[in-house]
């Protein structure tokens, strides 16, 4: 069983070397960036192949995402519909801010962005929505789990994978207990030159029915021109959009958010 559930997971990783910016990959340039060797790696892509989530083009042999991805996410939406949820949420924070706005959903091994507005100027933040925003060193993955439960928490911690991005970059299971624990208190996460050198990251987490955290909303902004008061603006309105969301997807916001945005109002 466990030899079986390794490589699910190995498959299911490769598929997310496939991004905007790099959206077709050859064997060889895959396996070593995927760290196994090009037999496995071909062995994984051939299953992805026949299930339909990776094709191969017939001319050049690069492999790229397959049409069963469309649909699994077409499904995903129809069933539960958060992208059209979130999306007149973000116009409006994007409009308020300056800056651009996104959402995120938590996965395994980092967050899954669903949804983007940019705002109306030319120098802002580009968000790649097909890249996995890592926990450690964005502010949607710090936001979300700040608020997650101690299962989701204690794997994150137990990865130890600290992937260094710039030299702010959160490296150590104490640095970001401490960081969550910051977050918890003020009720959001806030993260300065840690994934990118020029951008800062405001991120307040949202809630399902249940009370668990399902996602974030973000503002993304370029970090010459953030002031300390644009930042606590900022705060304020990405606190407001994400608890929108929470009500409109039938979800309570926990004491730590509401009273945050009772004293920032």
């Amino acid at each position: 069983m466990s030899k079986t559930m390794g490589t699910v997971d190995k498959a299911l990783i490769l598929l997310e070397f496939f991004t905007v910016a790099e959206p077709e990959w050859g064997l060889s340039e895959l396996a070593r960036e995927a760290g196994h060797d090009k037999a496995t790696t071909l062995r994984l892509l051939n299953s992805l192949t026949r299930g339909g989530f990776v094709e191969q083009h017939s001319v050049t042999k690069k492999f790229r995402l397959g049409r069963n991805i469309l649909k699994l996410a077409r499904v995903r939406e129809a069933s539960f519909p958060i992208a059209s949820v979130v999306e007149p949420v973000l116009g409006a924070l994007a409009a308020e801010t300056s800056e651009t706005a996104h959402a995120a959903l938590g996965s395994g091994t980092g967050m899954i962005t669903i949804g983007i507005a940019e705002p109306q100027r030319s120098t802002r933040v580009y968000v790649d929505p097909s890249q996995r925003l890592p926990f450690h060193a964005t502010a949607s993955g710090i936001a979300y789990l700040a608020f997650a439960d101690d299962r989701t928490l204690d794997a994150v911690l137990a990865d130890g994978n600290f992937k260094k991005h710039t030299s702010q970059t959160v490296r150590t299971a104490d640095d970001l207990r401490r960081l969550l624990a910051e977050t918890r208190a003020q009720g959001f996460a806030i993260s300065a030159r840690t994934f990118e050198d020029e951008v800062v990251g405001i991120a307040v987490p949202f809630f399902d029915a249940t009370g668990q955290v399902y996602g974030t909303i973000s503002v993304a902004s370029v970090a010459s021109r953030l002031t300390s008061e644009g930042e606590r603006s900022i705060a304020a309105a990405v606190r407001k959009a994400a608890n929108e969301v929470t009500t409109t997807i039938g979800g309570e916001v926990p004491d730590e958010i509401r009273d945050g945005e009772e004293a920032a109002a």
